[in-house]
């Protein structure tokens, strides 16, 4: 037996390389990210195309780091996949290092079809001249080994003098050439260029390397772009710092067992002096009574939040594995309203903006986009693309920051973002074959929930303070109205007054009482303007109800249809279980399986499937007794008989969680309210869901207790419903009524995915207030959970 080596053809290895670049934007872009990892300051793409260049430019990407000496263009240059940045992966300068797979030399046969570099090592100082032929590459039957680039030592190599002889007569290039140190550094020049670069695939080139490194008003790194044909139409390369914008939010997250997050949210929304002179009264509303809501906060203008990962909505359900290969990172995103509504001028005290400017900059630098130890990892956040998936939330709850409490989600055109990521701590985020995008698994979903989580946090405090300048402006115009109609019945006692005179009143005093008629018409008009689109919002929202609520009938309608199948079905669910063991007890004696192994025994797997048939029957019992047309009428209900009946609906599927539910009430003729008996269902069957859920998530071994207790008081009954499970998720402690407001879930998988709808404890605040007289209110237990529930007894 003999060994056999592997062989790898030319064409193979170069096809590989070239897989990694799908275009040769993203391959100029590579080679920029080789200055960096070399410790470079500066990075110059020169398009050489003026005069007879134009018919075969030449494009030269120049770097000043710390060049490469003979020996590691030999060992690591010319080693296709070599691991040397993979296990150096901090530069000599402390940075990072982007580049990973030792690939990233074929950039530039994606690029041109032959390739010179010039390069001087910082340390040794040593010049060397190397050149290629990618088409050497293609020559059939030859292996990898057996292709040769030109390497020449040249020790009197002088890389400003190189690059001045070249583009000396372009001013621009030339002063900049001469105000760079270039005592170590590279030069790569690529020619018989590939494809057609023309001023609009230049300008392209150039507007996404503005993106390439992630804001910062002092970059480390600066990119610089000239096209030799228009020497004065580009330059530097700028970040998107950007300084107009409505909030910015800065996170930045603390691995190992701290798991914390510090949030910065700068609200620069508001102009907070009109705000404190002449919207004063939402500072004494009960929601803006509290920091960071208060007047003090907002003259700040910033304030810091300290969460724990697992204080976020459902995360601390989040398996530990899982977070712990969530690394270190920062970020940090804008957001920018792109124009002011007409009436929404006398509501709220914006700033003043402008619309042109910042359609302009959200167009070129919006989106989230993802940076990796400070080079952009493409194509999040790219022309639109919205992997936050904040579209399809907007989509779900589309409703204005001023309308109902927990409505309010961001759209992805009004954001503008970055992520700082890093190759160290977060080696779980792989990226994909083609070096466009990051593998998605587990660790990646979780960290984009965490973003969302993050963004959702902003999303809340705009929507708390639009929601109470909505308010106050509601509040306003009642004002405004009754003063209207005072001002009305004011100018009939006075016209009647007028009419008893003796005639001979002045033209004069007959045109001012016009004019002032027609200064209040003018008054009036603007008032049923503002008063018009604040109805017109009202209706939007609750028409945004009607669709979830039209979507829910729905399902019940389906249900409905198949009735009568499944009343059938039901009617010989257990039977059938019965019949089968009675059929079998004809042939097999129990007895005679006594030894038998459980799982191989037909009595014991029977018995299985009986059990789950009552599980089915329940449930269907519940879903059909939902449909039945006497709860969907306005009666007279016993509160007491009604809670005995819940019981009993509910009391197969409590005795197999094994929860008691105690009844502490009464059925008192006098406990009678007038209601639809399908709106207590809502209420109660989606209290004992949360509760069994709590029961799920509380650990240890207890008694599973709900008890229901109801009085009278007054002219109401006060019911109480409580429970001995897990309480209130974390997330809330600080702000319980948040768990009734619209798309509020602590519910979620093991790995972070939302799985709650948000809309069980929504609904249970909605049917209760739509009562006259009633309410609900959360009461405090020493451990579980507690609400009250006030209903109007019939009149």
């Amino acid at each position: 037996m003999s060994k056999v080596s592997f062989s790898v053809s030319a064409r193979t290895a170069k096809l590989i390389g070239q897989e990694n670049f799908a275009n040769a934007e993203g391959a100029i872009v590579e080679l920029v990210k080789n200055g960096y990892d070399a410790d470079a300051k500066n990075c110059i793409i020169i398009f050489q195309n003026h005069g007879h260049f134009a018919d075969a430019p030449t494009i030269y990407i120049v770097d000043n780091g710390v060049g490469m000496d003979g020996e590691v263009i030999k060992n690591n240059w010319m080693k296709i996949g070599t691991d040397d940045k993979l296990e150096n992966y901090l530069s000599e300068g402390g940075r990072v290092k982007t580049g990973a797979k030792g690939i990233g030399r074929f950039a530039l046969d994606r690029l041109g079809l032959s390739s010179e570099m010039y390069t001087v090592s910082k340390e040794p100082i040593e010049g060397s001249i190397w050149k290629v032929e990618w088409s050497d590459f293609d020559r059939s039957g030859i292996a990898i080994h057996e292709v040769e680039a030109d390497l020449e030592n040249d020790n009197n190599l002088d890389l400003q003098s190189e690059l001045q002889s070249q583009f000396n007569e372009f001013a621009p290039i030339a002063n900049l050439l001469d105000d760079i140190d270039f005592s170590s550094g590279t030069i790569l020049k690529i020619n018989s260029l590939k494809d057609s670069w023309d001023e609009k695939t230049i300008k392209s080139l150039f507007d996404n390397l503005e993106v390439l490194i992630p804001p910062k008003e002092q970059p480390e790194f600066s990119v610089h772009l000239f096209s030799t044909g228009k020497p004065t139409d580009y330059g530097l390369v700028n970040s998107a710092y950007y300084d107009d914008f409505d909030y910015k939010i800065s996170a930045k997250y603390s691995a190992g067992e701290a798991h914390n997050l510090e949030i910065i949210i700068t609200r620069n929304e508001l102009d907070n002096k009109v705000l404190e002179e002449e919207y004063s009264e939402i500072f004494e509303m009960e929601l803006m009574k509290t920091y960071p809501y208060d007047l003090k906060t907002f003259h700040k203008k910033s304030f810091v939040l300290n969460k724990k990962l697992e204080e976020l909505p459902g995360f601390s359900n989040v398996e530990k594995d899982l977070i712990n290969q969530i690394g270190e990172f920062d970020f940090t995103f804008y957001f920018l309203k792109r124009k002011i509504d007409i009436n929404d001028e006398k509501r709220f005290p914006y700033k003043s903006i402008s619309p042109a400017n910042r359609r302009s900059w959200l167009n070129k630098f919006g989106g989230v986009k993802i940076f990796r130890d400070d080079f952009r990892v493409r194509p999040y956040g790219e022309d639109g693309q919205d992997w936050l998936n904040l579209g399809k939330r907007q989509a779900r709850s589309p409703g204005g920051p001023g309308q109902k409490l927990g409505g309010y989600k961001i759209g992805p055109d009004q954001i503008a973002g970055t992520v700082s990521i890093s190759r160290i701590s977060n080696a779980s985020f792989q990226d994909k074959s083609g070096r466009e995008g990051i593998q998605e698994n587990d660790a990646f979903n979780l960290f984009i929930n965490i973003l969302v989580e993050i963004i959702a946090l902003f999303e809340r405090d705009r929507n708390i303070v639009m929601y109470c300048l909505s308010e106050l402006a509601k509040k306003r115009f009642k004002d405004e109205e009754d003063k209207r109609k005072a001002q009305e019945e004011a100018n009939k006692i006075l016209e009647e007054e007028t009419k008893s005179r003796e005639s001979g009143e002045s033209n004069e005093s007959r045109t001012g009482e016009s004019g002032s008629s027609e200064g209040q018409s003018t008054e009036r008009e603007r008032l049923f303007a503002r008063t018009t689109k604040m109805f017109e919002q009202e209706i939007e929202e609750k028409n945004e109800e009607i669709r979830f609520l039209r979507g829910l009938a729905s399902v019940g309608l389906i249900v409905s249809s198949f009735a009568h199948e499944l009343q059938s079905l039901k009617a010989r669910l257990v039977p059938r279980t019965d019949f089968l063991l009675r059929e079998m007890k004809k042939y097999i004696h129990e007895k005679d399986l006594i030894t038998v192994h459980r799982e191989e025994n037909p009595f014991y797997m029977v018995q299985l499937i009986k059990d789950e048939d009552q599980k089915l029957r329940h449930w269907l019992e519940y879903s059909l007794s939902s449909l039945k047309r006497d709860k969907r009428t306005r009666t007279n209900i016993n509160i007491g008989d009604y809670f005995e009946k819940f019981q009993a609906i509910w009391s197969n599927a409590l005795k197999q969680r094994r929860v008691k539910v105690i009844l502490k009430g009464t059925k008192n003729p006098s406990n009678v309210i007038r209601a639809f008996e399908v709106d207590l269902d809502a209420i109660f069957n989606n209290l004992l869901s949360n509760s069994l859920t709590a029961f799920k998530q509380r650990k240890g071994i207890y008694e599973k207790e709900v008890s229901i207790d109801w009085k009278v008081k007054n002219n109401s009954i006060e019911i109480t419903f409580t429970d001995n499970g897990c309480g209130l998720a974390t997330e809330y402690q600080s702000e319980p009524q948040r768990i009734f407001e619209y798309n509020e879930s602590s519910k979620r998988d093991k790995k972070g995915n939302k799985i709650g709808t948000g809309m069980g404890l929504y609904i249970v605040k909605l049917v209760v207030e739509d009562h006259n007289g009633a309410s609900i209110k959360l009461l405090q237990v020493k451990e579980g959970f507690s609400v009250g529930i006030s209903l109007p007894l019939r009149t």
